[in-house]
């Protein structure tokens, strides 16, 4: 019973977490206008055909990504995340961006 308690509170919980966590590139981006060059519509989203990754633009795209509609992309492996405040370990700052 207590297990069930804990996990219906976990669940709710996970349910109300705001969506304001930093958004990074991914093979998968909610759309917004067209997708990027390689990527598919597919519902809202825009999915990689290439296993390049993007994020959305704002200003200018980090270094090592492209411009390319409303979104940033960047080769396989390649990571961007935007910057709220200091970037973490391992990741560099670049614009409005932390990159890989």
């Amino acid at each position: 019973m207590r297990f069930a308690i804990a996990l219906s509170s976990l669940i709710i919980s996970s349910l109300a977490v705001p969506v304001a966590f930093a958004q990074s590139s991914d093979t998968t981006v909610a759309k917004d206008g067209s997708c990027p060059t390689g990527f598919k519509s597919s519902g809202s989203s825009c999915k990689s055909s290439s296993g390049k990754v993007a994020i959305v633009k704002i200003g200018s795209c980090p270094s090592g990504f492209k411009s390319s509609a409303n979104y940033c992309v960047g080769d396989r492996g390649d990571y961007a995340e935007v910057k709220s405040g200091s970037c973490s370990g391992g990741l560099k700052a670049s614009g409005k961006y932390c990159v890989k």
